[in-house]
């Protein structure tokens, strides 16, 4: 007897060690991701984030791996992502990670054993200042069809 097929998933490889521009889609979040213990340490549940990404030229979105919720001058997040994408960037800032959704960015993507991450990240223009808001939704207000509001204002 033969073993059950095993689903496999096939991912959308990216150029390596070339510039890939594109956009932070989204920032997810995980408020009790387990992260293995390092070297015989135990595992440990904490806040966790990463980034999802639309590459150009791209099909399916790419995404980092998760990440200590952490602005911390070592941690991954701080040293790879908010240094380099908020203006005047600062350990343990005040910052909403969700200002950088929408960002253009610039990525350049290594591989190792057959698993592919991002070696670096530049913002494809200015970056974010820490100062900035999101914009504001007024929950009274019912959305607004944009096709709609095209064709309306034609209308005039």
């Amino acid at each position: 007897m033969k073993p059950p097929k095993a689903n496999t998933k096939d991912f959308e490889k990216v150029k390596v060690g070339e510039m890939i521009p594109g956009i932070i889609e989204e920032v997810q979040y995980h408020q009790e991701h387990t992260f293995k213990g390092f070297q015989g340490q135990p595992d440990t549940v904490q806040p966790a984030v990463r980034f999802k990404f639309k590459l150009d030229g791209y099909e399916h979105p790419h995404y980092t791996r998760w990440m200590k919720f952490s602005y911390h001058e070592k941690s991954n997040l701080y040293k790879k992502y908010v240094s380099k994408l908020v203006e005047g960037a600062m350990p343990d800032m005040d910052f909403d990670l969700d200002l950088l959704t929408s960002m253009k960015i610039k990525t350049v993507w290594s591989e190792t054993k057959g698993f592919q991450s991002i070696d670096a990240i530049y913002p494809d223009g200015d970056k974010v200042k820490p100062d900035a808001k999101l914009p504001e939704i007024d929950l009274d207000e019912p959305p607004v069809d944009e096709s709609q509001a095209e064709e309306g204002a034609d209308a005039f």
